[in-house]
């Protein structure tokens, strides 16, 4: 029981030393006024010469206020903690009799003491009020007692409005630095203007990001904020914050300040609010800037390669367009025409995907000439020159201007009739750069057009931007010319790897042969689940299976969908990789596990096995004869 009451004992005192660490109020500045009046009141009710104000530390006792002591703090005498519960007025205090009282008179002729707690709001005695006198008195009148508990709880209710007032100012330091902290990792700059004082603040993080004055400006109206905004955007600016605060009290805006730099484009995005009164007067306007010229600058671009985008397709679509014509021509029958007409779609798309690693990890120019011409007239076209290694960016501008000749060629020059002939050939320039020509032969007699079309534009504008250098264009009778060169900075003396994806022995392709060898036969009476979400592609290949002995049991378009074809009875399973950007590895895995077979029907080229799954891989545009062979060599029939 000893133990049990001793453990008891130290979780009182624990908990009595945690109340007293919240009050953040040992040690410090023993001159405070509100506390000195209390203890000489409590001296001057008692008469007596000593008062004072004890916090009772662990192993130290802090005398908060005092009157007639000379020292700040005294040593704890031990047993202090279990007498605090019953302290009251203690009168004619005999040392001989009790040696050791609960608080021990520092004078040795003390024979008079009383105290009051001072309890927080939990019952917790962290101190006491006590008066001290060297003279005995008599019976103590209770309206003293009261009065000293009184005057105890005062003291106790200061240091409580001490201890919340420190605990907020240690939270508004603590929002200062949150606040500070937002700000930098937000590389935002902050401005205040005081309209009572007619002072505008400006950071020195805004003035870094406006290029302005840090510190303090007169300012008796908002026409100072507009002074740093650039002249252009200044009466559109004025008027949409005025707009925005009239209905909302806050605003958003985004303009152009004032630079010294007119070489450069920089933007800024403002965000503010209205602080009032009382009254619903203004009195502060606040608000933070940003600099989002990098944005902008980012917005701009995906504009111009959405155009440049746009622009592509159309041409991609009209050089097909060209080649199915061209196909269409030579072709003595219908299977002739298709089979031609696919394996040039197929050429295309190959060297669309080497045109598409060229441009992220640089590339050599002859490579870029074979990725622009080899699929699009392999037999008409001819490129010779050193090997030379052009930057990402140098390539990704070569192959645009070159790719921009070259459907110009398809649709209107020698690549549209069939003895026109493209060559282009490069050499090493003296400057350290390259000059590479265009020429075509044999096609139509061309002529300058009536106005400068987007693409010249395109190209040299190009050029001139990234490859520092100038492209010039001439439509002769024989055919179109084009002179491009190219600055140093366009080539690397080392160049960075091109690592060649490894070839997948299960990617069915087929140019050539592989669609003759063939048999439809050889798939007749398999039952295939179709997963597709292209209605065109899925309804063609269904149609193809089908002409060849095939039964589809079944064509999903979504990741759903299939999940729930998967209950159908089927030999094989032809899958999308991506089903409207969901992939389609829940179906393949499902499938796996079941031990049903599939094969991929897939757009990416820089995958040879789709999520790793051991499956045949045919990349699209395709057609069916691949899916067929596919479809024969994981069901065992080819």
């Amino acid at each position: 029981m000893d133990d049990a009451g001793g453990t008891l004992a130290d979780d009182q005192e624990a908990r009595r030393l945690r109340a007293l660490a919240a009050l953040r109020a040992l040690n410090g500045d023993p001159a405070d006024p509100r506390f000195d009046r209390i203890v000489r009141l409590a001296s001057r009710l008692f008469n007596a010469p000593r008062a004072a104000i004890r916090l009772i530390g662990e192993d130290r006792i802090w005398l908060k206020a005092k009157v007639g002591f000379d020292h700040v703090e005294e040593p704890r005498p031990a047993g202090l903690e279990a007498r605090l519960r019953d302290c009251g007025v203690v009168t004619n205090l005999d040392l001989a009799a009790d040696p050791a009282p609960a608080i021990r008179p520092f004078a040795a002729d003390t024979r008079f003491f009383a105290c009051a707690p001072l309890k927080d709001p939990d019952g917790q005695i962290i101190g006491l009020l006590t008066v001290e006198d060297d003279k005995p008195r008599p019976a103590i009148d209770g309206d003293l007692t009261r009065a000293l508990a009184d005057l105890a709880a005062l003291a106790m209710e200061e240091l409580l409005h001490d201890a919340e007032t420190a605990r907020n100012a240690a939270e508004r330091s603590l929002d200062s630095e949150r606040i500070a902290l937002a700000l930098a990792a937000a590389e935002l700059g902050e401005f205040e203007w005081d309209m009572t004082a007619h002072l505008m603040r400006i950071s020195p993080r805004m003035a870094k990001i406006m290029d302005a004055p840090a510190g303090d400006h007169p300012a008796a109206t908002s026409q100072t904020l507009y002074d740093f905004i650039h002249l252009d955007d200044r009466a559109e600016t004025r008027a949409s914050v005025e707009a925005q605060l009239a209905e909302g009290g806050r605003y958003e805006v985004e303009f152009r300040p004032l630079s010294a730099n007119p070489d450069r484009t920089v933007w800024i995005r403002a965000a503010g609010v209205l602080v009032f009164d009382g009254d619903r007067k203004p009195i502060r306007h606040i608000g933070v800037v940003q600099d989002i010229t990098a944005r902008r600058d980012a917005d701009d671009q995906r504009e111009n390669l959405l155009t440049e985008l746009d622009h592509r397709i159309k041409n991609i679509l009209a050089a097909v367009q060209a080649v199915a014509g061209q196909s269409a021509r030579k072709a003595s029958s219908l299977d002739g025409f298709l089979k031609t007409f696919a394996a040039r779609l197929k050429s295309m798309s190959s060297a669309h995907d080497l045109l598409s690693a060229a441009r992220w990890r640089g590339a050599t120019l002859a490579r870029i000439a074979a990725a622009e011409l080899g699929g699009l007239a392999p037999n008409q076209t001819r490129w010779d020159g050193p090997e030379l290694f052009l930057t990402p960016r140098a390539a990704a501008a070569l192959s645009l201007a070159l790719h921009e000749l070259a459907v110009n060629a398809v649709k209107f020059g020698s690549l549209s009739a069939e003895s026109g002939r493209v060559e282009v050939v490069w050499r090493a320039a003296p400057d350290g750069g390259f000059n590479l020509e265009w020429l075509e032969t044999g096609g139509p007699m061309t002529s300058p057009p009536d106005k400068r079309g987007f693409g010249a534009t395109l190209i040299e504008d190009v050029v001139g931007r990234e490859l520092k250098g100038r492209a010039t264009i001439e439509y002769r009778r024989s055919g179109v010319t084009a002179m491009i060169h190219a600055a140093a900075d366009a080539l690397v003396d080392t160049p960075e790897p091109e690592p060649a994806a490894p070839q997948s022995e299960r990617i069915v392709e087929t140019l050539g042969g592989g669609v003759d060898t063939f048999k439809a036969g050889d798939i007749a009476g398999l039952r295939v689940l179709i997963v597709e979400d292209s209605l065109l592609l899925a309804m063609e290949l269904e149609a193809g299976l089908e002409d060849s002995g095939v039964e589809v049991v079944g064509c999903a378009a979504e990741l759903s969908e299939a999940l729930q074809m998967l209950e159908l009875s089927f030999d094989a399973a032809v899958l999308d990789a991506d089903l409207n950007g969901q992939s389609v590895a829940p179906v393949a895995e499902v499938l796996r596990r079941e031990g049903r077979p599939f094969v991929f029907a897939t757009g990416y080229a820089d995958k040879a096995a789709p999520m790793g799954f051991d499956a045949p891989i045919v990349r699209k545009p395709y057609n069916v004869h691949q899916i067929a062979r596919a479809l024969a060599s994981v069901t065992g029939r080819g």
